[in-house]
């Protein structure tokens, strides 16, 4: 079998597995690890100290299998639909955290079509499905897939941005694909929608500011004046495809794994930050929330409830200053000063005069100050 005729037969074994779009990347992007290096030196990745890792890795995919000599790229669709209308007291969730953890549906289907390459050409190659130190955009990019979009994520004139996205390192030189017009234009929908203002500029988002990052990869507390800003989000933030004009195209999902998920589709976030650890981990099996581990999805629950301003609220908040998880306990209070009810006072000092830990402390402290604003006592003693 030529190259030619095995590029097609993957092309038709890939959409057979289900994958909505498959296309063929050269092994180096030399451009796009410039803009990594730019990038990385400017801090944007944050915490996230393993993108710093390696990097010069990510966009020569030689370095993660030295064989390589193409990269699959595909693509599956998880659109489930527009956003539910917001509600003070619910959660807002990242679509793509509805349903199922994507990484076990990708690799299933990438191991399937990996497998059949390798009987095909009897060669060794290697996937990764967000697992590898690999530009995944980028590369799906290069393979004509879409297009990177001012917000970041990959763009499709026939599909959306989304998409999930995996590849395979391939030991065999397959025709590639043209790579596809940015057709962003003049819009700067994403960038104006976004609450933190984290797309600094077109198709430059810093991670320190963007509500994904957050509530999804910071392992600490969130700046104190971040936390207005975002919202009820809960676990990542939408808001940039939302907008996104070429979405209007997207289609729903057949992928019934990829469809909302009880219980935490059907909680409030009272009901959540009142989970146990073992009620979070069984609310979480098989799900990417787990990402994000009890004490930060807890922590993103205490925010999102403190900005409801909701004072049915106050009962769990003033319960969680008593969490045994510090990060839970700081952004309690938090909470608490934020939606500023007066009657919580004395629960704010009963836990600050047994609280130990230093974050905290500062934290019950901010809403105790917080309180005596909002009632226009600012000389009460602490």
């Amino acid at each position: 079998m030529d190259n030619v005729a095995l590029r097609a037969v993957i092309v038709e074994k890939a959409l057979k597995i289900g994958f909505d779009k498959v296309g063929f990347a050269p092994v180096l992007l030399e451009t796009e690890g410039a803009h990594l290096k730019s990038w990385l030196a400017k801090e944007f990745h944050g915490d996230m100290s393993w993108m710093k890792k390696n990097a010069d890795r990510r966009s020569d995919a030689t370095k993660n299998l030295s064989s390589a000599k193409t990269v699959v790229c595909c693509a599956l669709n998880y659109y489930q639909g527009p956003p539910a209308p917001p509600s003070k007291l619910r959660g807002v969730i990242s679509s793509y955290a509805w349903g199922e953890d994507y990484h076990r549906i990708l690799e299933t289907k990438l191991k399937e079509l990996s497998s059949f390459i390798e009987q095909c050409a009897n060669v060794t190659t290697r996937y990764y499905v967000d697992t590898g130190p690999m530009l995944e955009k980028s590369y799906a990019a290069s393979a004509g897939l879409g297009w990177v979009g001012k917000h970041s994520n990959l763009l499709s004139r026939d599909g959306s941005s989304w998409f999930f996205l995996g590849e395979i390192l391939v030991p065999i030189e397959l025709p590639i694909d043209d790579e596809v017009e940015d057709h962003c234009g003049t819009c700067n929908r994403c960038i104006e929608i976004c609450p933190t203002k984290a797309i600094v500029k077109p198709y430059v988002v810093d991670s320190r500011l963007c509500i994904s990052y957050l509530t999804i990869e910071l392992r600490k507390a969130i700046p104190r004046k971040l936390r207005p800003l975002i919202g009820n989000r809960i676990y990542g933030c939408d808001d940039c495809q939302d907008v996104c004009p070429w979405n209007r195209f997207a289609r729903k999902s057949e992928e019934e794994v990829f469809f909302p998920r009880e219980p935490l589709c059907s909680m409030d976030l009272i009901e959540m930050l009142e989970m146990s650890l073992e009620d979070f981990l069984d609310a979480t099996k098989k799900s990417a929330i787990r990402r994000a581990r009890y004490a930060g999805f807890l922590r993103n629950v205490a925010v999102a409830l403190g900005n409801s301003r909701d004072t049915q609220a106050l009962p769990a908040l003033i319960r969680a200053l008593e969490h045994k998880e510090p990060l839970v306990r700081s952004h309690a209070a938090w909470a608490i000063g934020h939606i500023g009810e007066v009657s919580a006072r004395p629960a704010l000092l009963c836990r600050i005069d047994q609280e130990i830990n230093a974050d905290v402390q500062e934290e019950l402290s901010w809403a105790l100050k917080a309180l005596a604003l909002a009632t226009g006592d600012h000389d009460r003693e602490l």
